[in-house]
């Protein structure tokens, strides 16, 4: 039996500076981990560069084809959420667009002749695919360890441009090929030629101005001219591969559309 008059209760107020940990404490660190920090060999780490909506998808599918002046694309459209999800689904539209019109305008070639069994060629495919891919991706990764090479030698401050960003910048800006691809089906030659500059020179702007703040020294107007070379070089791989009609074929064409046909046909 406790006797209540003779028990003598001290209570003594104290400040915490200091929060217990709860339970759900590690619950919690795992929704803040950083993404960045996720293991190479797991799928979260590459699900983080997948992680965009259909808007910024949009705006930068738009202002990868339309060069506005003054504007950095990296700046305005990239940064801070990079991704692949864009880059990927545009070079995979762009094989199959190529692969598709290209065959359309094989038919459109030969069809005239009456003498050709046109066939679907199924090789394009994988040539179009070898093409894009390997330039979509060899090409950001050369122009990356360029610029992380000049800038250890370059003493003033200079842009960082990381890798994915390059990637995502080279994979849109192949996304005007893709209208152009279907355009170029049209059997006209100067307007195929006109397409191969137009294409070129938008998409080639995006590049310059993105890559051009990250590149400094007496080497930048050759390593821009290089970028926009190589993407000049691919447009005219593109249409003399894949769509132009060859000078032989259209002298051919020309002399069976203009000449009679004096042997009469076999019964």
């Amino acid at each position: 039996m406790i006797d209540m008059e003779d028990t003598k209760l001290d209570f003594q107020t104290h400040t915490f500076h200091h929060v217990p940990d709860s339970p759900g404490g590690s619950d919690n660190q795992l929704i803040d981990e950083n993404p960045s920090s996720k293991s190479f060999w797991s799928f979260d780490y590459y699900k983080q560069f997948f992680d965009v909506d259909t808007d910024q998808v949009k705006n930068r599918i738009i202002w990868g084809m339309i060069p506005r002046p003054g504007v950095n694309y990296v700046h305005s459209c990239i940064k801070p959420n990079p991704d692949l999800y864009g880059p990927f689904w545009i070079c995979v539209t762009l094989v199959f667009t190529i692969a598709v019109s290209g065959n359309v305008a094989n038919y459109l070639q030969y069809a005239p002749t009456g003498e050709y069994k046109w066939k679907y060629d199924f090789h394009i495919i994988s040539f179009a695919a070898t093409a894009i891919f390997l330039y979509a991706f060899m090409v950001p990764l050369a122009l990356w360890s360029f610029i992380k090479w000049n800038n250890k030698s370059q003493s003033s401050f200079q842009e960082h441009l990381s890798f994915l960003e390059l990637l995502c910048v080279y994979g849109y800006s192949l996304g005007i090929y893709v209208p152009v691809a279907i355009l170029w089906v049209i059997q006209i030659s100067w307007f195929q030629w006109i397409l191969v500059l137009l294409g070129a020179a938008l998409s080639g702007f995006v590049l310059l101005t993105a890559v051009s703040p990250a590149v400094e020294g007496p080497k930048k107007i050759l390593v821009l001219m290089i970028v926009i070379g190589l993407h000049f070089l691919l447009a005219v791989g593109f249409m003399l591969y894949f769509f132009h009609v060859p000078v032989k074929l259209s002298a051919v064409i020309s002399n069976d559309t203009d000449s009679p046909n004096l042997i009469p046909p076999k019964h």
